[in-house]
């Protein structure tokens, strides 16, 4: 299914509790398909891409800058969970990119400190921070630089989606908790990268992989280095973060319009409800109100609580001589 075709049938679930975030998640799996933008021949290949990706790590490498990347292990095709559009390639997040960097800094710089709370789960919302002295955060903590990639390596932060592109770093550098797994990507767009991250490929190929007890699970390093990365070429990448952005802006829409339309569902549920329950209605208006009630069950009984606070006994009920007794 594409994009169009996507939104033009929406509308008629959207109203359904939790449709709004299970299309943002299929926004993401679309995204990282090759099926939400089309593809440009013009457009320089992954491969070519790949091969800058390598040549500025051996040159990083020979100037002492990086370790020496070790081997990886390859990825069988039997572990590839999709076909790919032409000119993509598939790669991995240790092939795209540096792994866990390091920064080196005066003690008395400032820069950012970001705990696990100051990272969303949200596709978009970039990362808060507290300032502090580099000092007091070099040590103990996952470095991180402008532009790196984190994403949370322990339960139930990997599950929920918490990663984020570091951006407006204090300094241009940051230390953060120690349960993240970041990658310095060289040549491929940092915010592709995260939607990514985010999207239910990565996600849910990752949790099998999870080890420790429970509560305490963590993604294994292995995974995050080895982990099969559908890349796109770099024209391409922005292409799709474009049409992300602009899907995730009407999500938004649909999501406050949705809770604009429940908010009156649940003051025209109240305000009925209450009338029914009138101690002293007399019979005419108590039908007219049943009936009003009736004829709208549909917008009065559409979550579980609305259907619960209907089920539930009325406090009066209508007697013949239109008077209202109290029920036994």
């Amino acid at each position: 299914m594409n994009a169009d075709r996507l939104l033009a049938n929406f509308d008629a679930v959207v109203d359904t509790p939790g449709a709004v975030p299970r299309l943002r998640r299929f926004i993401l799996d679309l995204a990282v398909r090759g099926k939400l933008v089309p593809q440009n021949p013009a457009d320089e290949p992954a491969s070519a891409l790949l091969k800058r990706i390598a040549e500025e790590k051996r040159r990083l490498a020979e100037a002492g800058e990086i370790r020496r990347q070790k081997p990886l292990r390859k990825v069988s095709r039997e572990e590839l969970p999709f076909s790919l559009p032409t000119d993509w390639g598939w790669s991995q997040v240790a092939e795209i990119g540096v792994l866990s960097p390091r920064n080196s800094a005066s003690d008395d710089v400032e820069a950012s400190f970001v705990p696990m709370s100051m990272i969303s789960s949200e596709y978009g919302v970039s990362p808060r921070h507290v300032v502090r002295r580099w000092v007091e955060i070099k040590n103990g903590y996952t470095h991180f630089a402008e532009r790196d990639v984190g994403v949370a390596k322990i339960t139930p932060c990997f599950e929920n989606g918490k990663s984020a592109v570091f951006q407006n770093l204090v300094g241009g550098l940051g230390a953060g908790t120690t349960e993240l797994h970041v990658v310095r990507p060289l040549f491929v767009d940092p915010r592709y990268v995260v939607l990514f991250f985010k999207s239910p490929c990565f996600i849910e190929s990752g949790i099998p992989k999870m080890t420790g007890t429970a509560g305490q699970k963590r993604v294994p390093g292995e995974y995050f280095a080895n982990a099969p990365f559908p890349l796109p070429p770099l024209a391409e990448q922005h292409r799709i973060i474009a049409k992300v952005d602009e899907l995730m802006t009407l999500c938004d829409r649909m999501e406050a319009a949705r809770e604009k339309r429940e908010a009156a569902r649940d003051r025209f549920a109240a305000t009925s409800l209450a009338r029914l329950r009138d101690p002293k209605p007399d019979l005419p208006t108590f039908r007219a109100q049943a009936a009003l009630a009736i004829d709208n069950l549909d917008r009065l009984a559409t979550r579980s609580d609305q259907i619960a606070a209907l089920r539930q006994p009325s406090a009066v009920h209508p007697r013949p001589g239109g008077r209202a007794g109290v029920q036994p």
